[in-house]
């Protein structure tokens, strides 16, 4: 089987984040209704115990929907430490093999290459290592030469026998 994904893939995917998206986004809502409830319970009828389930409730509806909606969910999984605030550049990266038919130039010698290594760089402002926008990104793609110099190190040479050398200890 190849490594292609097929068009009915391809569109359940689409679908599925498009609903993950969506009840995302509503849980999220339900969950500042249910902390501006919880606030306003508070300060006009100072009922903490109510209060109180409606706020929990109002923080699983935020999380829970955190969790679920897809582009925060790759957010996250991009986080940096928590330490982290302001501008935070980032460097991916990962193999390109020849099954994925993808043709580029290499950055290094400019040669078209098949296969080889991609790093992606961005620049992203972070909150708490939670990026919230990404300012920059773009991509460096090398082949499987320039690649494996840059991660290894240059090759040392091979001596290569001199052949007029070699004839020369074939007579004697």
């Amino acid at each position: 089987m190849s490594g292609e994904r097929s068009d009915a893939v391809g569109v359940a995917d689409t679908v599925s984040e498009v609903l993950y998206s969506i009840a995302g986004v509503l849980l999220i809502g339900s969950g500042l209704v249910c902390l501006g409830a919880a606030v306003a319970q508070l300060v006009t009828a100072g009922s903490v115990g109510f209060s109180a389930f409606v706020l929990m409730l109002g923080a699983f509806f935020l999380s829970f929907g955190a969790a679920v909606t897809p582009a925060i969910r790759r957010r996250l999984g991009r986080r940096h430490s928590v330490t982290e605030f302001g501008h935070v550049r980032t460097v991916d990266r990962r193999v390109v093999r020849e099954e994925e038919d993808e043709v580029f130039r290499c950055t290094a010698c400019d040669s078209p290459a098949r296969e080889g290594l991609v790093r992606r760089y961005r620049e992203e402002y972070a909150i708490a290592g939670i990026p919230l926008y990404t300012e920059s990104e773009g991509h460096n793609h090398y082949c499987l030469e320039c690649a494996s110099e840059e991660l290894l190190g240059p090759r040392e040479p091979t001596e290569q026998p001199d052949p007029e050398v070699e004839r020369e200890t074939d007579l004697h």
